[in-house]
């Protein structure tokens, strides 16, 4: 279905329950014990999250040394997708925000901060459900990078903010082997490497996408 810094979705059948599953396999392998106790902390802190704007997630296991996740399917696109297909009024854009922010908001509520939260890591269904996913999985997994280097910080700070650009073109402003997620999302204490990162980066990460997608040409 889908790649990115964190791992490669694919669509599943669970046997057991007879439904189809979106299944996340993680790239980072073999992680320690302490890493994949956090992960399996916050997967529990997600299982226990019902809200109609957050991805359902059912389990999270491991498979020939591979952490992976199992999550509801969601038959639709990404609001990267819906944004580029074609223009959008701004009432429509303000409504699929607004729910992704009410489940932004039930996750925070719950404990659980995002830290790459952007149009591609929300998903529209066919019948214009907004669903947030991706969450918490990003925090987990940072445990195993590096923080990025001062060198890279300030190549990043010589780079253009907000290039003129289509809605989901930030997306493309990303690094990789220094830190996961998304820097044109990214607040500053994030990109700093701060090793506390809460529901305010998340606040941040989702101005930035409501301004581009309201105001990119």
């Amino acid at each position: 279905l889908g790649e990115g810094g964190m791992g490669v979705v694919h669509a599943a059948f669970d046997p057991d329950l007879e439904r189809r599953i979106a299944l996340k396999v993680l790239r980072i392998a073999a992680p320690t014990a302490e890493a994949r106790d956090r992960l399996l902390r916050e997967a529990r802190a997600m299982a226990r999250l019902t809200h109609p704007n957050v991805v359902t997630v059912h389990e999270v296991g491991t498979a020939n040394g591979r952490d992976y996740v199992a999550m509801e399917l969601i038959e639709g696109e990404t609001l990267a997708d819906w944004l580029r297909a074609e223009r959008r009024s701004p009432v429509d854009i303000l409504s699929a925000y607004l729910a992704a922010g009410r489940g932004l908001a039930a996750a925070h509520a719950a404990g659980i901060v995002h830290r790459d939260f952007k149009p591609h890591n929300v998903l529209r269904d066919r019948n214009g459900r907004i669903v947030v996913t991706d969450f918490g999985l990003a925090r987990e997994a940072e445990a195993h990078v590096p923080a990025p280097s001062p060198s890279a910080l300030a190549a990043r700070a010589d780079a253009p903010a907000f290039p003129s650009a289509t809605p989901g073109a930030l997306a493309g402003i990303t690094a990789t082997g220094s830190l996961l997620g998304t820097p044109a999302y990214m607040a500053p204490e994030q990109l700093a490497g701060a090793a506390t990162v809460d529901a305010r980066a998340d606040q941040f990460a989702f101005c930035i996408t409501a301004w581009e997608a309201l105001w990119s040409e």
